[in-house]
């Protein structure tokens, strides 16, 4: 009210003005006493360190109250610059105050005028009411525009200091707003030391352009040196600038490369044997890019460390940055050097620690030109982050035997201390704490959609790039830490030596502890181990000696109390076959699955199924049926530990040498497994109490596959013996055993015969036959094939970097590829007679008739270039080869007495040929075939030029021996593709006969029209597969376009090839974000399978799929389609 008051009267003197009172008016307006302090006398009084403040608050308040009563427009309240000083963005308000030695005061009506009129107030019952309104916004540029801050400058009272005072008036402050940002580099658009690429000058040139100019060639035009295209080109730039689609200068370590943001630069390109770093000899060049990758090299000891760029066309070193890029440049090469510092000390010195790191980290001097004089604890751990990368990297790099750096005791110190997130982008990281909001927001590509099974199979692999469910991830926090499976380490077999080993149950141990072999320690798990100190050994059990001198090592001198139950069941010559035997209290079958103790103690426990049972002057034998191990299959160590795989692998043993009785269950597939796909089923098919065990597939050994058990049944008569992989082995050799049947008549000391059989494949007079390449030769001599000159003197001045070609050797060269099968018809099948006058069957013989190959005649190699691949030449020539080098059947006609095109016929079926003309060795000519080289049913039917007639013991041995089988009319399999493409897997189905694609997915619509029109009764979708995926699997019957979607039971063959940019060896960068999705799209299309159940399922991929990560995405593949319970294999194919 005091305050109102006086406010009141002030605005009466303001009216009257006039009478140049400004004085009186002035000293009245801002409430001073004569002393220069302000306020009241009693505000004076209890004036201190905060009374100036005080004082300030209250004239604003009475200042907002007076203009509410008299509704006279306030005065917008300003802000001060954001100060540069301290770093702070914050905005205080200034004072509107100036000293008192201006000698001039603004008065209350004209600070009114500045304001604008958006008040508005009522008086009721003598009360006043106001109605605050928002004050306008401070804009950007008249904040730019102002002063730092006001300050008043106030004398003491002897006038002797003077001392600056910020004054501080609160006002109402709007809201706080984030400063916009760039959407590419992410910098903040008003930062002052924000830098724009000046440009480039006119005569720079585009990356293509410049790749082609004369003074970066290392070849002119009379050289032969430049052979391969797969390498990218190097050069060096210098006076370099990196910048992003706007303009922005920006640094190239902070993740927006990883995250797939186009990054530019320009400089002066030199060859790459150019040293230095001035611009002559340069040429300049503009908007390099974008950059694919930036890299690291040079840690073999050198001075400097190389940094380089990748993009689509060349590989480029920089030298130095240009003037206004160098500030910029300079921050990165600190932690550049860093790194190359610790990963060169720890090369040679694994076992130092933090402090001798550190000490090597100050006392080394950095290379000239640096804006640093030495290196400091702080900048180390300031970059911890990114060193610890690259010696993550150093360990991807390193030999299988090598230890892991990341795990030493200077490593861990070093992430300990600096809070290093292990396996994971620093890009992301800092990305997860500026902007934790962005990245919820962010979707980015889709969660690959997966079913239970497939999901507990790959998340290790794949655990960024799977949708989880919250549920599962709660049981996976609560769950025990467990290794990564992916790494090297975890890859390696047990060693069976170590205490881990030796207690697991595997290897005849209790299997107590629980641990993990020692060599076979996970070093992301370690590194989280080793913090904390732990021991493998501290949780094994102490156990009495006497117990550990009994075990392993000695158990085959012990003598066993082993004793028949039960009289001979059986007795065949000298063995006694018995059903039961008691082997230290405990009674086994014959049936019964047991371990079996190595001769080796540092081999883990065999298991086999017991056959047989008997006793003969060997002792007391039984015969075993072993079971393999998923470790020794194609899966490895990505198997289940609890499931073995029948072979055909078999062997007597002594009895002695069973360790005890195991449960072996035999999982067969459920009446309803089509229908059971994508249920929440338990990974787990049995309990893990050390002595069960389960199988459901056979694993053939030599093709890597997978297969249904065998349904050999045992017969009364040798049941008591019988064992499936004797008698499938028996199977086999009888087949492979030559045999000839259907005698003709004895001549000239030989036996001839119309067939012979070999591999269950019958061979008759008249056939055509694959022989091995050195089975027979021709009379022409092939042309050696050109030699390569010799090395000769290279100039090492002119040809600085030729050390590197220290071989000759062209990988896929056609010189490297082997023999095609040489090709004859069957003339006779004979067998010598002994001297017993009987024919030795052991050993057949063939007279064939040769054929010739186009590359087999006098033209040599360069013919083949020119013909079909299935044309042959009819050839007189014979010779004798022995049966064994028969490698397969063929089907060899003239082609004048084909009824059908040549090509038609050519497509009709494998191994097909034909031929044409009859080749003459001695004349190096070629000929019309004879009369007898026609097949004597088809004579007279073609366009034949042979006249006469042939013999007829040839027309007879020329014969065809039997019609090719009539083709099979078997209903097409309902095909669903995915990833579909434009549609060539699906037409080469089609081709095929055996499918009828009925739904497609492909998300390009392009390729989705051309799929339409290649297929016009194939419904498509343009989806995602994720979702549709997701779909399916909630219920839905159709999309959101109202397709009907296909349903479980409807599919009865999937196949489909997933993006192949994450594999291919042809993609230098598939470690990226987008590669790694892509690569999940396998686990997409696992679950179609698994969800589906279709009774033929195809995955196909490019070569490296094979190989991808140690073969690991290809062992979980195969992990998933076994549990599933399909039969499986891989294979890589010829397909140029």
């Amino acid at each position: 009210e005091r305050y109102l008051a006086k406010v009141k009267a002030l605005l009466h003197q303001e009216l009257s003005a006039e009478n140049g009172d400004a004085a009186s008016l002035l000293q009245a307006s801002n409430g001073c006493s004569k002393n220069g302090a302000y306020g009241s006398d009693e505000d004076s009084e209890r004036a201190g360190p905060d009374g100036e403040e005080d004082s300030a608050m209250e004239m604003e308040e009475a200042a907002a109250s007076s203009s509410s009563s008299l509704s006279v427009p306030m005065p917008r309240a300003r802000k001060a610059r954001r100060s540069r000083s301290n770093g702070e963005s914050k905005k205080s308000p200034a004072s509107s105050r100036v000293t008192r030695s201006s000698g001039r005061q603004p008065t209350i009506l004209s600070m009114f005028s500045k304001g604008s009129n958006k008040r508005k107030s009522e008086e009721v019952n003598g009360e006043v009411k106001q109605e605050v309104m928002s004050v306008e916004k401070e804009e950007e540029e008249l904040e730019e525009k102002e002063q730092d801050e006001k300050r008043i400058k106030i004398e003491t009272k002897d006038g002797s200091e003077i001392k600056d005072e910020i004054t501080q008036v609160k006002t109402t402050t709007p809201a706080k707003t984030t400063p916009p940002k760039c959407i590419d580099c992410r910098q903040y658009l008003d930062d002052p030391d924000l830098k724009f690429f000046q440009g480039d000058p006119d005569d720079a040139l585009e990356e293509p352009e410049m790749l082609t100019d004369e003074r970066l060639s290392l070849f002119d035009a009379n050289e032969d040196g430049f052979e391969s295209y797969e390498d990218l080109p190097q050069h060096k730039v210098t006076s370099f600038s990196v910048y992003d689609k706007r303009g922005h200068l920006c640094p190239f370590d902070t993740g927006l490369i990883e995250r797939n943001i186009e990054l530019y630069f320009s400089g002066a390109v030199k060859p790459i044997y150019d040293d230095n770093p001035c611009l002559d000899g340069g040429v300049r060049a503009k908007k390099l890019g974008p950059i694919n990758a930036w890299w690291i090299t040079g840690f073999d000891g050198g001075e400097k460390a190389l940094i380089g760029f990748t993009t689509a066309f060349a590989d480029y070193i920089l030298m130095e940055p240009s003037e206004e890029y160098a500030p910029i440049f300079a921050l990165m090469q600190e932690k550049i050097y860093m790194s190359k510092i610790v990963v060169e000390f720890l090369q040679n010195n694994r076992d130092v620690s933090y402090e001798d790191l550190l000490n090597k980290i100050e006392t080394t001097v950095p290379p000239a030109g640096l804006n640093f004089n030495r290196f400091t604890e702080d900048s180390l751990l300031r970059h911890a982050q990114f060193v610890v990368e690259q010696v993550e990297s150093y360990d991807e790099a390193g030999d299988s035997d090598e230890p892991p750096v990341l795990i030493t005791p200077c490593m861990r110190d070093l992430i300990k201390l600096a809070g290093v997130t292990l396996g994971k982008r620093r890009a992301v990281r800092r990305q997860a704490i500026r902007h934790p909001t962005k990245i919820d927001k962010d979707k980015g590509p889709t969660k690959a959609t997966t079913t239970k099974l497939v999901y507990l199979i790959f998340d290790t692999f794949f655990s960024e790039q799977i949708e989880k469910d919250e549920k599962e991830d709660d049981k996976e926090n609560a769950m025990k830490r467990r290794r990564c499976g992916v790494c090297e380490v975890c890859q390696q077999p047990e060693c069976g030596k170590c205490k881990a080993c030796q207690n697991m149950v595997k290897f005849g141990g209790s299997g107590r502890s629980k641990q993990a072999c020692l060599q076979r320690r996970c070093p992301n798990l370690a590194v989280r181990e080793a913090d904390e100190d732990e021991e493998v050994d501290d949780n094994i059990p102490e156990m009495p000696s006497p117990k550990k001198m009994l075990q392993g090592r000695k158990k085959k001198q012990n003598k066993s109390r082993i004793s028949w139950v039960g009289e001979p069941i059986k007795s065949d010559g000298k063995k006694d076959y018995y059903q039961r035997v008691c082997i230290d209290s405990e009674t086994l079958e014959v049936g019964d699955c047991v371990s079996v103790s190595p001769d080796d103690p540092t081999k883990p426990l065999y298991l086999a199924r017991v056959t047989a049972m008997w006793e003969d002057s060997s002792g007391q034998m039984f015969h075993a049926h072993w079971f393999c191990p998923g470790s020794d299959t194609v899966l490895g160590a990505t198997s289940d530990p609890l499931e073995l795989f029948l072979v055909d692998e078999c062997e007597d043993m002594q009895l002695s040498y069973i360790h005890g009785k195991v449960k072996v269950i035999y999982k067969a597939p459920s009446e309803n497994w089509s229908m059971e796909g994508g249920l929440d089923m338990e990974i787990k098919m049995v309990e893990d109490d050390g002595r069960t065990y389960f199988y459901q597939m056979w694993y053939d050994q030599e093709y890597a596959r997978f297969e249904s058990p065998p349904k050999t049944q045992p017969t009364e008569d040798n049941k008591y013996k019988f064992c499936m992989s004797c008698t499938r082995l028996d199977e086999v050799r009888h087949k492979e055993i030559p045999k000839v049947a259907e005698p003709l008549e004895e001549g000239d000391g030989k036996m001839f015969y119309a067939m012979a059989t070999k591999n269950g494949v019958q061979y008759r007079v008249g056939d055509g036959v694959y022989l091995l390449p050195e089975a027979f030769s021709f009379s022409v001599k092939p042309a050696s094939p050109a030699k390569r000159p010799k090395k000769e003197a290279v100039d090492e001045e002119l040809h600085p970097e030729h050390y590197r070609k220290y071989s000759e050797y062209i990988k896929g060269s056609n010189l490297d590829a082997p023999d095609p099968y040489r090709v004859g018809r069957i003339k006779e099948i004979f067998c010598n007679i002994r001297s017993n006058g009987k024919p030795n069957e052991a050993d057949i013989k063939l007279r064939i008739c040769k054929f010739y190959r186009p590359e087999n005649t006098h033209k040599s190699m360069k013919a083949s270039y020119h013909a079909d691949i299935n044309l042959l030449y009819w050839s007189d020539e014979e010779t004798t080869v022995d049966f064994r080098a028969v490698q397969g059947r063929c089907t060899v006609v003239y082609g004048e007495d084909l009824t059908e095109s040549i090509q038609d016929y050519s497509a009709g079926g494998l191994d097909r040929f034909y031929f044409l003309e009859a080749y003459n060795a001695k004349t190096k000519s070629f000929e019309d075939p004879p009369n007898h080289a026609r097949s004597s049913g088809n004579k007279g039917k073609g366009k034949g030029k042979g006249k006469g007639k042939g013999k007829g013991k040839s027309s007879v041995s020329c014969e065809p021996s039997e019609q090719e089988p009539a083709e099979l009319k078997l209903p097409k399999l309902r095909t669903l593709d995915v990833f579909s493409g434009c549609g060539g897997l699906s037409e080469g189905f089609h081709q095929a006969g055996v499918s009828e694609t009925l739904w497609a997915i492909e998300m390009w619509e392009p390729a989705a029209q051309a799929f339409r029109l290649n297929n016009p009764g194939t419904t498509v979708f343009t989806e995602d597969c994720n979702v549709l995926l997701k779909l399916v699997m909630s219920g839905e019957k159709t999309n959101s376009l109202g397709q009907k979607l296909p349903q479980k039971g409807d599919v009865e063959m999937l196949c489909g090839g997933p993006p192949c940019q994450g594999f291919s060896g042809m993609n230098r960068f598939n470690s990226r974000t987008y590669s790694k999705f892509k690569n999940s799209l396998v686990v997409s299309f696992l679950s179609y399978c698994d969800y589906y159940r279709p009774r033929f399922f195809l995955l196909e991929n490019v070569r490296n799929f094979v190989s991808f990560k140690r073969s690991m995405v290809l062992k979980l593949t195969l992990r998933c389609l076994v549990r599933m319970g399909y039969q499986c294999t891989f294979g890589v194919l010829q397909v140029g």
